[in-house]
C-alpha cells in the first residue's frame, strides 16, 4: 500500500502538478467549495434551513474566489509579473526573450514530453521560429524542442511566473475576494430566496435590513 501511494506521490506528473499553483489553488477552491457546504449540512446540531443558508452562502463565496483567481491570475498578475522579470533579466541566457508568458507556458509544457511526441504537436506553432538562448547559439529553441532530448527548460522563468501566480494568490483571494463579496453574496442569496429586504420604523425612521428567510 504504502509503495503505491509513493509511486503516486513520485510520479513526475504528480510532482508538476503540486508545484503549479494555479492548478493547486483551483483543485483547493474545488474542494472547499464542495466539502464545506456538505459538512455544513451533515451539522445535525443546527436546524435545516440555517444549515441550507450556511452552505449555499459558503459555496458561493468559494465559486467566487475561484473565478477571481482564474481570471486575475492569467490576465494580470502572471502576465506582468513575467513582463517585469524580463526586464530585470533582460539579456540573460536563463530568461530568453519570450514574447510573453504564454509562450514561455508553451514551450515549457513541449520541454517537458518525450521527443517523439513534440514533431507535429499543435504547441509548436506558438513557439517564435526565430527565438534562441542566446545570439551564439546555433540553434533556436523549437530546434531544440525536436532535436534534444532535455532541452532547456528555464528555471527562472517559471519561478517568475509562479512567484506572480502567488502574489496574485494572496492579494486576490485574501483581500479582493473578501471585498467584493460584502456586494455581491447578499443579492445572490436574495436571488435565492434565503435573504429579503424588509423595511422597519422606528420612531418614524425607515431602515433597511435584511433578514434570513
Amino acid at each position: 500500500m504504502l509503495d503505491k501511494v509513493a509511486n503516486i506521490l513520485l510520479n513526475p506528473k504528480f510532482v508538476n502538478f503540486a508545484n503549479n499553483t494555479k492548478y493547486t489553488v483551483t483543485t483547493e477552491s474545488l474542494f472547499k467549495a464542495t466539502g464545506r457546504p456538505a459538512a455544513i449540512m451533515m451539522d445535525n446540531h443546527v436546524d435545516k434551513d440555517t444549515r441550507k443558508y450556511a452552505a449555499t452562502k459558503e459555496g458561493l463565496y468559494q465559486a467566487l474566489c475561484l473565478g477571481i483567481y482564474l481570471t486575475m491570475i492569467p490576465f494580470i498578475f502572471q502576465k506582468y509579473g513575467y513582463k517585469i522579470a524580463q526586464k530585470i533579466l533582460k539579456g540573460d541566457k536563463d530568461l530568453p526573450a519570450f514574447k510573453n508568458a504564454a509562450e514561455y507556458l508553451n514551450y515549457a509544457k513541449l520541454a517537458k514530453i518525450e521527443k517523439k511526441d513534440r514533431q507535429g504537436h499543435k504547441l509548436l506553432s506558438k513557439i517564435s521560429d526565430t527565438l534562441k538562448v542566446s545570439e551564439d547559439d546555433k540553434l533556436t529553441l523549437k530546434e531544440h524542442l525536436l532535436k534534444d532530448d532535455k532541452p532547456p527548460e528555464f528555471p527562472a522563468a517559471k519561478g517568475a511566473i509562479e512567484l506572480s501566480n502567488l502574489t496574485g494568490t494572496v492579494i486576490g483571494l485574501a483581500w479582493i475576494a473578501s471585498e467584493l463579496s460584502n456586494y455581491i453574496l447578499h443579492p445572490l442569496m436574495r436571488g435565492l430566496g434565503f435573504e429579503e429586504k424588509k423595511k422597519i420604523s422606528n420612531n418614524n425612521n425607515s431602515k433597511t435590513v435584511n433578514i434570513k428567510v
